[in-house]
């Protein structure tokens, strides 16, 4: 399965950097959400990494792949840091599969 990032031009060097081939640079949330949605029906495509900002403006087509269960939707922070009360996929699945939510505090 294929790691792949759709964001804005620094996430996407700062994630090819780190060894992710596959990556988008979107400049506006129409052009994020028509390439999600294509990335969304690919087989080989098991998460898709997105930052917060994107998230937030194309919530519901995020929860609806969510919901779907493949592939997996992961928000990451971008360089202005993260955006106050953005939802974190990888805790809603966990409350969703065992019924608890889970809070992971931040290490300083």
């Amino acid at each position: 399965m294929k790691i792949t990032v759709v964001a804005d031009e620094d996430t996407v060097l700062g994630l090819k950097l780190a060894g992710v081939n596959e990556t988008y640079i979107v400049n506006s949330p129409v052009e994020a959400e028509s390439r999600i949605r294509e990335l969304s029906t690919r087989q080989d495509i098991g998460l898709i990494i997105i930052t917060e900002q994107i998230g937030s403006k194309i919530r519901k087509l995020i929860q609806d792949i969510i919901r779907k269960g493949f592939p997996i939707i992961l928000e990451i922070p971008d360089k202005t840091g993260e955006v106050k009360g953005a939802v974190d996929p990888i805790r809603e699945l966990v409350r969703k599969a065992v019924g608890v939510d889970i809070k992971i505090g931040k290490h300083r």
